[in-house]
């Protein structure tokens, strides 16, 4: 009985240490034979992690490509829109009527020889143009075309000029009065309106001979009139935006008498040069008088 028990004893021993060595190897690197199964069930385990891991890597690869290339794409395609939208608002165009009225009458001018006369306006030129852009200068000679209108009353010169200047969108000349049939000057009550497109960027010259003169034009500052407000189109008077220049291309006259002024001449391009700048009137020592441009000219612009 003894031995029966001792020969159970130890295999229930020796069974023990064989289940402990086997638990033993499946978390032991160091152990071989049975051991290698313990290790590729663990190299299996690690593999399917490592499996899975750089599936959701890839996943996370993947989102961050749609972030890159979607929502990236998208956003750049928005900004574009914008820069669209944006451009397109700034480029927008507004049709403007101009009307320009002689508002003169007899007794504008009184001359030293007690005549009341008023004062007709000649043909227009006008051009619509970039603020950087000028007709004339203030300062410099007068061009042959700006010395055609403003001796002459001829305006044709002074538009084709203009019209072939950098920053001109186009240039034009308006000489039949409204309710005429013919080609004319505005004479007292007479209007010329015309019509132009522009866009925000846009300012307007225009420029007609005070007739009365020997080389005096209306015409705003070289800049132009802005036609475009806080981005809102201009509407209303601007005859305060008109000053009255001087050619300096011919020496001037007593204003309604000069025998060299237009109404007076025998001919075009004639009398006296003077060799002067351009400059305005108010700047020209001489000995006479001229009346305000409110009481010789009214210009409005109206937005259709």
């Amino acid at each position: 009985m003894t031995d029966h028990i001792n020969r159970r004893n130890f295999l229930r021993a020796t069974a023990g240490s064989m289940a402990v060595a086997a638990i033993a190897g499946c978390s032991s690197d160091d152990g071989d034979g049975d051991n290698s199964g313990g290790d590729q069930t663990t190299d299996a385990m690690e593999d399917g992690m490592d499996e899975e891991t750089d599936g959701m890597n890839e996943e996370m690869t993947g989102t961050d490509s749609m972030s890159e290339g979607g929502m990236d794409g998208e956003t750049d395609s928005m900004d574009e829109e914008t820069d669209s939208m944006t451009e397109d608002e700034m480029m927008s165009m507004a049709t403007f009527e101009v009307t320009i009225t002689n508002v003169s009458e007899a007794g504008t001018i009184t001359t030293s020889e007690g005549d009341d006369v008023a004062v007709p306006l000649s043909p227009t030129a006008y051009a619509v143009h970039t603020a950087d852009a000028t007709a004339f200068e203030s300062g410099e000679s007068a061009s042959e075309g700006l010395e055609s209108l403003a001796e002459d009353g001829s305006p044709d010169a002074f538009a084709a000029e203009v019209e072939m200047a950098d920053g001109v969108d186009h240039a034009g000349t308006v000489a039949t009065p409204d309710g005429a049939e013919e080609h004319g000057p505005l004479m007292p009550g007479d209007s010329y309106t015309f019509e132009v497109e522009a866009g925000h960027d846009h300012n307007l010259t225009l420029a007609t001979m005070f007739v009365q003169s020997n080389d005096l034009f209306y015409a705003p500052e070289p800049s132009g009139i802005s036609l475009f407000e806080d981005g809102d189109p201009l509407s209303g008077d601007v005859t305060d935006e008109l000053v009255l220049w001087d050619a300096g291309t011919e020496q001037n006259q007593e204003p309604g008498v000069g025998a060299d002024q237009a109404p007076r001449q025998d001919g075009t391009d004639t009398g006296p040069e003077e060799m002067a700048n351009v400059r305005p009137i108010e700047n020209v020592m001489d000995e006479y008088e001229y009346p305000d441009t409110s009481e010789v000219v009214e210009v409005t612009v109206t937005t259709m």
